[in-house]
Formats: structure tokens, C-alpha cells, sequence
């Protein structure tokens, strides 16, 4: 029954395909193909959403080549920044990227002394405060200095019981929360991100993964519990993977990812205070769902994120490793685009790191090629965009005509079928409502559209309801009186022919 639901989905997704095609404007192409998931989680051809535009190196800045770079942040004004690992500094350019605003070579600290970085991974700028955290791996340190180089404070690391004395302290990634409380990503700690306060203090740790409760890790812990003390001394021990990079948004919610292939729970978390996950309950699956073949390199990829950027208007944007592919996702974890590939040319990468936007540009950065990748948005990605961003603002009627307009461009994108379903729900249209809903494979917002239409059916015929049911009731009670009647006789007529035979006996 299943197989025939699907099938006649898939038919009537085909016929809204075929038919946008008439009309369709010329698709985007890059060298790669282009895709996205349906309903049933399969890939199919899809439009581009964003197409690469061009590629910065440091030659082209004016700077020399930059050395395995690792990490790229915007600030509030605009301004990127470019960790150049290798070459020991920081690159500074203008939002164009095509002309440096400065670079950060050598440093002031509090006692006037000077010094330097040596293969910093990560940087953050405070939108508060404008101070510049940078992650200095090699020096075991967090510098925290004004746009001058002048360092305000240093972060090393802490004497304290919370904190493993035997580990080093090698700070990988860094940002500050609007309170001025530091978090930082280190390399060889897996229990979250060591989180310091204004002041410096350290705090313990903030957004541990946890655990996921694989058959290994069920059979691991049974055998732990009927093993001898030597025996649990030689098992491996199960531990959650690290976080690998985080990003803070607007409202000051920070968001995680999660660089493994064997854990699939904690990919990517949305942590408030508290360090409770809000995504917790989400079923969107990160990176790709299923491991993917790749023609250009002929290997198969299983998705490892390993940076995530929260854009202005609240797309959520991973970056994943293994593929070179971008995964961008609406607030609500609804994937919207897939772009990128490994490949040398443009709009192709040989090992990204970091991933950053910028009004409607997406720019990514590749530590091998030690270029800034910059792809720009499609006609078909600014109308998904439109749409995306009125419905998530609960202007479901509005984004009606925009997600028609999707599906003239890509007449199976899932999403929009959810969009126009729930735009039709607002409206009352509760039959549409549940046609998109089936076409979207959405049991959630079918059974929504049907109580509707169940209770606007029930309303429209609560005459003829009412008068089935009366006779209903009296076809009942006429047939339990008949029934009665019907077993009084049968029991006189009994007693009348025993009489009867005993006469004549």
C-alpha cells in the first residue's frame, strides 16, 4: 500500500514538473551536479541555488599567498577576517574582499612587551565591544585585543580541578556571548567547550555531546557490567565526540557542529543558557542523508560538518568536509540548498574549513588551495529565500505566490509543497491543504488539514447530521421494539405449545 501512496505521489509531482518546465527559466549550472532531497529522502536534480562567482587568494589581495588558512569571520562592519595559519598573522579585507583593511602580525600585551602568533586557528569579533578573540593554538593561549593589536587580556590555561592539569592547553576555535563569556573549542578535550567568564575565570564547560546508544555502546556497557575490574581496564572507553566549530546568533543562541562520521545525534545543536539543545526533537538529517557517490573524485562521502555560520536573515549554513559541500537549512532545519563539490575548479574545493556569508553571498574557505571561494545567488535561490523568510515569519498567505514561483523553477522541492500546504491551511482550503501535504509526504500537517476539513464538513451538513442520527436512533429503538415484541411471542407461543404437549401426554 505504502509503494502505491509513493507511487502516485511521485506521478503527480512528475505532472507539476512537466508542466513548470514550459515555462521554466534557464537552469543555473556548475560542474558539479546539482541536487536535493525529496520526500522519501532521495536525491534528485533540483536548480542551483547559488552559483560560484570567483575565487580571492592573498596573491590577489596584495598580501602573498596565504598558508593553509583555517578559519573566516565577518564582523559587524562588514570587515573579513582571514586566519592565515601558517603565515602567523591575521588578514583583514573589505566586505568585497577585493582590497585589505589591515594585517595582524604583531601584537602589544598589557606590560608593553611584543609578541606574535604562531598558527592561530580561530578568530571572533565581539558586534558589543568590537575586541578581536583569536585562538593561538601553537601558544596555547586566547588573545583578546583592540583593532590597534593592543591585548586587552589573555586566556591560557586554567588552574583548575575542572581542568585536566596532564592536557594541553591547545585553543582550535573561539567566540564571546554578549555577557563577555568566552567559549573555546580545544583540540583534545571532548566534554564541550571550555567556557571562561568576563574576567577570565574558568567556568567549566558548555554543550558537551552526548553518547549515542549505538549497538556497540549497548554491547560495551553489558560486558562492563559482568567484567571483572582487569578486564574493564583493557576495554575502550566510550566517549562523545568533541565539538568542532560553533557560531552565535542574533538572539544569542550558539550553534554547534559536530566533525565525526560515527556519531549522528549531536551534528549540529542549538544551545541556549543552559546548554539544553533545541534541536534536540528536530528529524532533519545533516549533510547528506546517505553516503554519496562523487563522480569528479569516484569516492563515497558520508557527510563530516565541520563549520556552521547562522546568516542574517537566519539560514543555517554547514559545511561539510569530506563532500566540499555547502548545506544550507531555514531556521525551522528545512534544507534549502546543496552546492559545492571537491574538484579544482571554481565552485570546487580540495579541503574546506570555514564558511561565512554576507547579504546574499556565501563565502567558503580552503585551507589546500588557500583561497576564498564566493558564490553568489541564484534568481531561484532569492525567490526561495523570499518565501522562506515570510513563512518563517508566520506570513503564510504571502509566501503562497512566491512558493508557486519555486515550484515553476523545481516542480519537486519539497519544501515548497510544505509552505503552500500550511498557506492553505491559514486559508481555510483544507482539501488543498491536504493534497500539498501528500505531495510533501507530510503525515503532521495531513492530519492538520484533515480535522479541519472534518470539522468544516461536519458544520456545513450538521442538519442532515443531526437528522441521520435521529434516524438512526429511532430505526434502533423501532427495532428493539420489534424485537421485543417479536421475543414476547416466541415465548407465549412456546409456553402456549409445552402446554399443549402435555395435554395430550
Amino acid at each position: 500500500m505504502r509503494y502505491f501512496k509513493k507511487l502516485a505521489s511521485a506521478a503527480l509531482a512528475a505532472l507539476l514538473a512537466a508542466g513548470s518546465l514550459l515555462s521554466l527559466p534557464a537552469a543555473a549550472e556548475e560542474h558539479y551536479d546539482v541536487y536535493n532531497y525529496d520526500r522519501w529522502e532521495e536525491a534528485i536534480p533540483s536548480q542551483a541555488g547559488y552559483l560560484a562567482k570567483r575565487s580571492v587568494s592573498g596573491k590577489d589581495l596584495g598580501v602573498g599567498d596565504f598558508s593553509e588558512p583555517s578559519d573566516l569571520f565577518r564582523d559587524a562592519h562588514d570587515r573579513f577576517f582571514i586566519v592565515d595559519t601558517k603565515n602567523n598573522r591575521i588578514v583583514v579585507t573589505n566586505a568585497e574582499m577585493d582590497e585589505v583593511v589591515m594585517v595582524m602580525e604583531e601584537f602589544t600585551m598589557p606590560d608593553g612587551s611584543k609578541t606574535t602568533l604562531k598558527a592561530p586557528e580561530g578568530i571572533y569579533v565581539s558586534p558589543e565591544t568590537d575586541l578581536i578573540y583569536i585562538a593561538d593554538y601553537s601558544n596555547s593561549r586566547v588573545l583578546i585585543c583592540d583593532e590597534d593589536a593592543n591585548v586587552q587580556q589573555v586566556i591560557t590555561k586554567p588552574d583548575a580541578e575542572l581542568f585536566s592539569q596532564e592536557l594541553t592547553f591547545l585553543p582550535q576555535k573561539v567566540l564571546a556571548d554578549k555577557a563577555g563569556n568566552v567559549y573555546i573549542v580545544l583540540g583534545n578535550i571532548t566534554t564541550g567547550a571550555a567556557m571562561f567568564n568576563a574576567e577570565g575565570e574558568f567556568q567549566g564547560y558548555y554543550g558537551a555531546n552526548t553518547v549515542e546508544a549505538t549497538s556497540q555502546v549497548i554491547a560495551n556497557y553489558f560486558w562492563k557490567l559482568i567484567s571483572t575490574e582487569e578486564m574493564r581496564s583493557r576495554q575502550a572507553r566510550t566517549v562523545p565526540s568533541g565539538i568542532t566549530n560553533f557560531d552565535l546568533d542574533d538572539e544569542g543562541f550558539i550553534y554547534t557542529c559536530t566533525q565525526s562520521t560515527s556519531q549522528k545525534k549531536d551534528t549540529v545543536k542549538k544551545l541556549n543558557p543552559a546548554g539544553n539543545n533545541l534541536f534536540a526533537s528536530l528529524e532533519t538529517s545533516w549533510g547528506d542523508i546517505q553516503s554519496v557517490w562523487d563522480a569528479n573524485t569516484n569516492k563515497n562521502y558520508q557527510s563530516m560538518i565541520c563549520d556552521i555560520e547562522i546568516s542574517d536573515d537566519g539560514n543555517i549554513n554547514c559545511l561539510d568536509l569530506t563532500s566540499g559541500r555547502v548545506f544550507q537549512y531555514d531556521e525551522e532545519g528545512n534544507l534549502l540548498f546543496i552546492f559545492g563539490s571537491t574538484s579544482d575548479q571554481l565552485g570546487g574545493f580540495t579541503e574546506v574549513t570555514a564558511i561565512e556569508s554576507y547579504g546574499s553571498e556565501i563565502l567558503v574557505l580552503d585551507t589546500r588551495k588557500n583561497t576564498v571561494t564566493i558564490f553568489e545567488e541564484t534568481d531561484f535561490g532569492q525567490i526561495v529565500h523570499d518565501a522562506t523568510t515570510k513563512y518563517n515569519a508566520g506570513y503564510y498567505e504571502e509566501a503562497l505566490e512566491p512558493w508557486f514561483e519555486v515550484l515553476r523553477y523545481d516542480g519537486n522541492y519539497r519544501r515548497a509543497f510544505l509552505g503552500i500546504s500550511a498557506a492553505y491551511l491559514v486559508q481555510g482550503n483544507y482539501e488543498g491543504s491536504m493534497e500539498y501535504a501528500k505531495l510533501a509526504d507530510s503525515p503532521y500537517r495531513y492530519n492538520r488539514a484533515f480535522e479541519g476539513y472534518r470539522q468544516e464538513w461536519l458544520s456545513e451538513h450538521a442538519t442532515l447530521v443531526v437528522v441521520v442520527l435521529v434516524l438512526l436512533v429511532a430505526a434502533g429503538i423501532a427495532v428493539y421494539i420489534w424485537f421485543k415484541k417479536f421475543y414476547k411471542r416466541s415465548s407465549e407461543y412456546d409456553i402456549t405449545h409445552t402446554q399443549a404437549i402435555r395435554e395430550e401426554e
